[in-house]
């Protein structure tokens, strides 16, 4: 669309315009209903045959059903904490300790370590 303003002068040809086409349009629907003489002073009466009931058969397949199929996000994942209480048990008292270094779970020999 252009960004100009109509002048006045294009506002009254368009507004005439209109009118004398309804004008016309008027005119022709008053000239097809003018009566046709026929030599009579009654005009003739049309009635229409009365309606017959109509059956129709339409053969073939039903439309398939019509399915939606929505995806829901996951869920997400749940997660639980628990607190747990751990007691070692009580150390064995008797007897002297058989080493006095740190104890590894590896016997001797089976770690070797390079400098």
């Amino acid at each position: 669309m252009s960004k100009t303003v109509p002048t006045w002068a294009s506002v009254v040809v368009t507004g005439l315009g209109g009118f004398a086409l309804g004008l016309l349009v008027a005119a022709l629907l008053v000239a097809g209903n003018t009566p046709h003489s026929s030599g009579s002073s009654n005009p003739a009466t049309f009635t229409s045959p009365p309606a017959q009931p109509v059956t129709m058969t339409v053969t073939g397949s039903p439309p398939p059903p019509v399915t939606v199929t929505t995806q829901l996000p996951p869920d997400p994942p749940s997660t639980t904490t628990a607190t747990v209480l751990v007691t070692p048990p009580p150390a064995p008292v008797s007897g002297p300790p058989t080493s006095s270094g740190p104890s590894s779970a590896f016997p001797p020999g089976a770690v070797s370590v390079r400098w």
